[in-house]
């Protein structure tokens, strides 16, 4: 063999083995239909006021050799129903945080975090900080409030 080919062959054989150490897959989607906001605190005439929540049980997964990750986060989404600005339907809440939550999951995904309590803390702070851009006064947490049945994304 001659020298250049030896060398082609070395470089091809080590981009091949870096390739498959650095292979990372992760996909989906979060449709809005994930976020079923239900009435907390009604309204109360035209001022800023009204509180609606949505419950969501998101599966964040990264297939990786060397930073895998699978993690069920339990995320609750607050939303005013009338901001000082105007009312928030509950569709622009649930596009808007669709929006928000996939923006987070491919903050999470993309980085190193392979712990699950620490990935789902960092996804629900990124999605509140995207979502605050969109609706004033949102607020995205654990689960907190009690008698809703959460969604999961992916379905059960």
């Amino acid at each position: 063999m001659t020298r250049a080919l030896l060398v082609r062959v070395f470089l091809l054989g080590t981009m091949a083995l870096l390739l498959e150490g650095c292979a990372t897959v992760s996909g989906g989607s979060i449709p809005p239909s994930a976020f079923e906001f239900h009435d907390i605190v009604p309204e109360q005439g035209p001022e800023a006021g009204g509180w609606k929540v949505a419950q969501v049980n998101i599966l964040l997964s990264r297939i990786s050799r060397r930073r895998p990750l699978q993690a069920w986060c339990d995320v609750e989404v607050g939303v005013p129903r009338i901001t000082g600005k105007r009312p928030i339907s509950t569709e622009t809440a649930q596009r808007r945080s669709a929006e928000s939550a996939n923006g987070a999951a491919r903050m999470v995904l993309l980085g190193n975090e392979t712990v699950s309590a620490m990935a789902c803390k960092q996804f629900r702070d990124e999605m509140r900080l995207l979502l605050r851009e969109y609706i004033g006064g949102v607020r995205v947490t654990k689960f907190m409030t009690p008698g809703l049945e959460p969604k999961s994304f992916p379905d059960d």
